[in-house]
């Protein structure tokens, strides 16, 4: 009885081990039909994305890296402390066109739930946070949009009080990951809000490059010019969606499940400032839509940028939104119920990160908008495809459309 009991028992095993594995199989995205609102939410965050895109455009600077989803994110979230022609020049630059202020809000809660759910393999964390000057009160509807729409995390900060800074910096430090340190340099004494949003993104390549096969290469930051950097080489040929426009390529590099991708306009001259003119939302659409799958054997740089920007102010402004950042009773009237002096944005400061290596891409952006009292105003606020010249580039979701982040690649020996 015993030996019948083993023999039985070997039987389960052994069938146990023929059943295919839950790890095994392929991972499916998560997809479903986009409601109107996060279409709508989708558009508007992907035209702000080119539209800043092209204010922030600089020649003369060699790299560039940000991320326009978390700047869109940020001041959506502060548009709601306003009405009137302060709302309208939120709404026109963050291209909201004729939705609601519910609708806009809506969109930006379920798009920002479909980006984290889109793709289990990919690690994605976007979160919001306000604190605002402890001996105020929030207006209950402000307060209940944040939480409700944005999910933000709401709470009184004593703004005096020279460790208060790091509340905030310890917040960013832990949603990016620990990539973005130290953020916010002070809290000047009349401060009176300050609204947050960070975001982290980190994931494989479909297509992974091996290690073995990374090689110092040149690589020609200007016609005449060569530098040596760490080549990444596919070593095989795999399927990529490709576009060819006016002289140049798109290619979508895909991650995970194929769900995010980096999108890649490289010219084989080199040509990045010819590029970047026809940078806009109606032609990313139309590379995307022409694409066709191709057969490539990829080599690409690896990279690591960062760039910070103290103050978005006089980039934001030339893009028409003015009326917030000059103090006016008509600013931030549906923020605090009891009565303030006249309210500004001081401050739009924006960090971003992104390593590049053969496992894949890490990426971190924060924004902080710093909203201040006109009372004590503090001191002024001063078919082998080889990417080996300047490119432009940008982490995209398919299904939604969604650009997470962007930047130029002028050389990659420059962090």
């Amino acid at each position: 009885m015993k030996t019948y009991q083993i023999l039985i028992a070997a039987l389960f095993v052994i069938l146990a081990a023929c059943q295919p594995s839950e790890d095994l199989k392929p991972i499916e995205p998560n997809l479903r039909t986009l409601s109107a609102a996060e279409v709508e939410m989708s558009d508007a965050s992907g035209k702000f994305a080119l539209d800043l895109f092209q204010q922030l455009y600089d020649p003369a600077k060699t790299n560039q890296f940000f991320s326009p989803y978390s700047i869109h994110q940020a001041l959506s979230m502060t548009m709601n402390g306003n009405e009137g022609d302060v709302l309208e020049e939120f709404v026109d630059v963050l291209r909201y066109g004729n939705i609601s202020l519910d609708q806009a809000n809506a969109g930006s809660r379920d798009l920002r739930k479909f980006l984290l759910q889109v793709d289990p393999k990919v690690k994605l964390a976007i979160a919001n946070a306000i604190w605002y000057k402890k001996e105020y009160q929030v207006q209950v509807p402000f307060k209940q949009t944040a939480q409700d729409y944005y999910d933000a995390e709401i709470a009184g900060l004593d703004m005096l009080d020279p460790q208060s800074v790091n509340i905030i910096n310890d917040w960013i430090e832990k949603q990016t990951n620990n990539l973005i340190q130290d953020m916010l340099d002070r809290i000047p004494e009349n401060a009176v809000m300050y609204l947050v949003n960070a975001i982290y993104f980190k994931a494989d390549w479909k297509y992974q490059f091996e290690a073995k096969n990374t090689k110092n290469e040149p690589f020609f930051p200007a016609p005449g010019q060569s530098i040596q950097v760490d080549m990444m080489d596919l070593g095989k040929a795999s399927t990529f969606k490709v576009a060819f426009a006016n002289g140049f390529q798109y290619i979508e590099i895909p991650y995970s499940t194929g769900q995010y991708s980096m999108g890649v306009l490289y010219h084989p001259q080199g040509n990045i400032n010819e590029i970047a003119q026809l940078v806009n939302w109606e032609n990313i659409q139309s590379w995307r839509r022409n694409s066709t799958e191709t057969n490539l054997i990829l080599k690409m740089p690896k990279f690591k940028l960062r760039q910070k920007m103290d103050n978005m102010k006089d980039d934001l402004i030339e893009m028409g939104l003015v009326k917030p950042f000059s103090f006016s009773r008509e600013n931030f009237t549906k923020l605090f119920s009891n009565p303030t002096d006249e309210l500004k944005i001081s401050r739009v400061i924006h960090d971003a990160m992104i390593e590049v290596d053969e496992k894949g891409s890490e990426a971190a952006a924060a924004t902080v908008v710093e909203v201040v009292e006109k009372t004590s105003a503090g001191p002024p606020v001063p078919q082998v495809l080889v990417l080996d010249k300047p490119f432009i580039f940008f982490i995209q979701e398919k299904h939604s459309g969604a650009i997470l982040f962007m930047g130029k690649l002028g050389n990659p020996s420059i962090n």
